[in-house]
């Protein structure tokens, strides 16, 4: 039976998070929530996530299952999920993270009375004690829309934020890249050049959580991994080039935008993080990668200014002397000055 939602859960390792994830998907409306499809992804964890996640399948059946797989990383669970999901559309939830129960709810009776590609929803940041850091809000107008139609209030997506009909990335054959961490960028980006129409939800769904140890945005964790993200990150520049030579103009300055600003996170993060352990090779060969690839992509990284006030070209600067440590002391310089000058 075709369930309204499909909800993927990648979990490695997750038992202390695991019971809060879950148990934000339960609510009283049964008929609603036999309308759910949940699937737990496990991946090979070696703890007791895997048992977590039974019971929640043994009392709601209707509702949960699990799928016990050998470790194969984030993108491994999303296209197990893909192959398993029954859901008109599909929905990523990671494990540490939870749902707002109520507006989920609420959300899920949305659902059953709009017919789109897209579904975007706002999200909180939030601590483990659920306090809220901020939230994010993408102010979109009543109605649907094309990508096109929606300028920059797009721009800065996160996989939090959206829900799409999975009838869409089943034409496109979405298949994340596997083995590697920082797969998230893929999915808000890859099946937006299929996406049509869209709509709003102006309401907080999806309580991202932050501040944990180990978490993939932690700068040491991020150097450790960086040829993973940027293998991830080539994925998306061959999608690009895809996309731009088959048509796909409805979502050309949406991907091309999100393209540039990733690359740009990429390379400045290696230039102005040195002492976190990005090697100086791995610097240089993505930039030259980058200029072998797409000549307007490398030129307008290097125009790009980095901070709002004092404008230093970290990139254009790194790429005339090749000195992280120059650049770095001047980004500290920047900094201190900025305070003193502008209070921020």
């Amino acid at each position: 039976m075709d369930k309204l939602l499909t909800i993927v859960i990648p979990t490695y390792n997750m038992q202390d998070y695991l019971y809060r994830c879950l148990d934000s998907l339960i609510f009283c409306d049964a008929a609603l929530m036999n309308q759910l499809d949940v699937l737990v992804i496990n991946d090979g964890s070696k703890d007791n996530s895997s048992v977590i996640a039974h019971e929640y399948e043994a009392k709601y059946p209707n509702t949960f299952r699990v799928i016990d797989k050998e470790n194969g990383n984030y993108g491994s669970c999303v296209n197990r999920g893909l192959k398993e999901a029954t859901g008109k559309y599909i929905k990523v939830l990671d494990a540490d993270d939870w749902y707002d129960t109520k507006n989920f709810e609420k959300y899920l009776q949305f659902l059953s009375a709009v017919d789109v590609d897209l579904i975007i929803t706002d999200f909180d940041y939030v601590y483990s004690d659920s306090s809220v850091k901020k939230s994010h809000k993408y102010d979109i107008p009543e109605g649907i829309w094309r990508i096109s139609d929606l300028g920059d209030k797009l721009y800065d997506m996160w996989m939090h934020a959206v829900t799409y009909r999975r009838a869409i990335l089943e034409g496109l054959n979405y298949h994340q890249t596997e083995g590697i961490s920082y797969t998230d960028q893929e999915w808000i980006f890859l099946p937006m050049s299929r996406v049509k129409s869209l709509c709003g939800y102006p309401h907080v769904v999806y309580k991202y959580l932050v501040g944990r140890e180990g978490q993939s945005v932690d700068p040491k964790v991020f150097a450790k991994n960086i040829s993973q993200e940027i293998r991830s990150w080539k994925t998306q520049l061959e999608a690009w080039n895809y996309a731009t030579k088959n048509g796909y103009e409805d979502a050309e300055q949406y991907m091309w935008y999100r393209l540039k600003s990733r690359a740009i996170y990429i390379e400045t993060n290696m230039i102005l993080n040195y002492k976190a352990g990005f090697k100086n090779a791995e610097l240089i060969a993505y930039d030259e990668y980058v200029r072998n690839n797409n000549d307007l992509l490398y030129i307008q990284m290097e125009d790009t200014v980095q901070r709002e006030n004092l404008k230093f070209r970290y990139i254009h600067y790194w790429r005339k002397w090749h000195n992280r440590p120059i650049v770095w002391f001047i980004y500290k310089t920047e900094s201190v000055l900025k305070r003193k000058l502008f209070g921020v």
